[in-house]
């Protein structure tokens, strides 16, 4: 019985690491909140990337984030200091957590914003 128990256990290991990855998914630039498909990727993807396209800002430094998210077969972070970067993007590795923008995005947005009013 314990053998069985065994061999059964090794089975259920084997079918969650044969699983996919999932991503939140949106092709076309669409609002960060409204970005909210699920996709399961292809066995080749190996992260979940998002696709920072716009950032309205303002005082508060506040406002809408367009994104597109998608399941990535290589997916190669920008740097969070890269200040003025037309579209930076992000990457992660775990199911479901590309939830937000790119990382450091309000930091950056906060900075440009200021440098420009410093001047």
């Amino acid at each position: 019985m314990k053998a069985h128990l065994a061999v059964l256990l090794a089975g259920l290991v084997c079918v969650e690491l044969a699983q996919s990855l999932q991503c939140y998914t949106c092709e076309e630039p669409t609002d960060l909140t409204a970005c909210t498909t699920v996709s399961n990727c292809s066995e080749k993807d190996t992260a979940c990337k998002t696709t920072v396209y716009s950032v309205d800002s303002g005082y508060p430094f506040f406002g809408n984030i367009t994104v597109s998210k998608s399941c990535a077969e290589t997916c190669v972070p920008s740097d969070p200091d890269g200040i003025g970067e037309s579209h930076p993007d992000s990457c992660c590795y775990t199911d479901l957590c590309n939830t937000g923008g790119a990382a450091g995005l309000r930091a950056s947005t906060l900075a440009v914003t200021a440098a420009t009013l410093w001047t």
